[in-house]
């Protein structure tokens, strides 16, 4: 029960955050995107370690796909892809 109340506050807490101006203006920094990668990293090695020890799976997983959406998103923003 707790990890679920810490999962829906960090989610109700990034989409607060997001809007702000000071996260904006940090996402366009080019550095941002490998942070959201490492994160999503971890959550990922965290979903499979929940896999391989029959726990939950969902609180990891839905962090790891909010961290790898930050990591498009800031990689976006800093316009780290070009468009040719």
């Amino acid at each position: 029960m707790a990890t679920i109340l810490i999962v829906i506050a960090l989610a109700l807490a990034g989409f607060v955050l997001s809007r702000t101006r000071v996260v904006r203006e940090l996402n366009s920094r080019r550095f941002m995107s490998v942070v959201y990668a490492a994160a999503a990293a971890y959550f990922g090695v965290r979903a499979y370690g929940a896999v391989s020890g029959h726990t939950r799976v969902w609180p990891q997983v839905i962090l790891g796909a909010m961290a790898l959406a930050g990591a498009i998103d800031s990689a976006r923003a800093s316009r780290l892809f070009k468009r040719s």
